[in-house]
């Protein structure tokens, strides 16, 4: 790694980690630290460190796909840190559609036994389209690797 990109990733590290201090505190980032998300009657608590890591899986992401794209795919390390980050963002989304898959209502779906006696018709609601979008920002991402992948073979076999 050139000394150049290694100012790169020190920089961006500490620019996540004033982001989460920004965010969280010092107390935030205790190992026991929750936030509380009211979702309807639910309160789901979820430790700090799971808001954490997509936080700096997106932060790389988001500098590295521009630095990837600003130097056309030659530098290697830069791809190879967004090509980690990519994957590490497929992971978290896919965890986020399994969640919201567990949340949706299925339209048209009949609950059994029916409480009142009678056929009860789900008619969806929300979570439904925000399935669909996770499964959109997915697929780009999946996309991206492949292209990112691709390219980065390409100019890596051109320079040996």
């Amino acid at each position: 790694m050139r000394k150049k990109e290694t100012f790169w990733v020190i920089g961006t590290i500490s620019f996540v980690l004033i982001l989460i201090l920004g965010i969280f505190g010092i107390d935030g980032l205790k190992s026991d630290a929750v936030t509380d998300i009211n979702v309807h009657d639910t309160y789901y608590v979820i430790a700090n460190i799971h808001l954490i890591i997509p936080f700096i899986s997106l932060t790389f992401f988001g500098v590295y796909l521009i630095r990837m794209l600003h130097r056309n795919f030659k530098n290697l390390t830069a791809n190879l840190i967004f090509m980690i980050s990519d994957i590490t963002l497929i992971l978290i989304f896919t965890l986020l559609i399994s969640f919201v898959n567990s949340i949706r209502e299925i339209p048209g779906s009949t609950e059994y036994p029916p409480l009142s006696g009678g056929i009860v018709e789900n008619a969806g609601n929300g979570w439904n389209n925000a399935y669909n979008i996770l499964l959109i920002i997915q697929l780009i991402l999946i996309i991206l690797l492949t292209i990112s992948g691709i390219k980065t073979g390409l100019n890596y076999k051109r320079t040996e």
